[in-house]
């Protein structure tokens, strides 16, 4: 099913897929989630299979309260922030020290 994506800089045509656990469509481009999508349109993503599939989760994620989904993360400071929506996302002490550190083996 072709939907038209509504993300500012995008705003393609795609095969967009629902995220069962969110329910959120998501564009194929840009991979961010489409707005103003009816329940009806979600059941027929889902009956016709169009569901996206084996997402490989990365290390070092945490659970974003705002977005509701496990996201990469960025450090400010001694604080965590989800990458994609830019809230506090709450992390152990530990967790932070493992995230620095492996943020700092990414770069180089």
């Amino acid at each position: 099913m072709l939907i038209n994506c509504t993300t500012k800089g995008c705003l393609q045509q795609t095969e967009a897929k629902l995220n069962r656990d969110t329910g959120e469509v998501i564009c194929d481009s840009c991979g961010n989630p489409i707005s103003n999508i009816t329940s009806f349109t979600k059941k027929a993503l889902n009956s016709v299979g169009q569901v996206l599939r084996n997402q490989t989760k990365k290390a070092f994620q945490a659970l974003c309260n705002q977005c509701k989904v496990h996201r990469e993360l960025y450090i400010e400071g001694d604080k965590a922030y989800c990458k994609t929506c830019g809230s506090h996302v709450p992390i152990s002490a530990a967790f932070l020290k493992g995230l620095k550190l492996h943020l700092s083996q990414e770069k180089e």
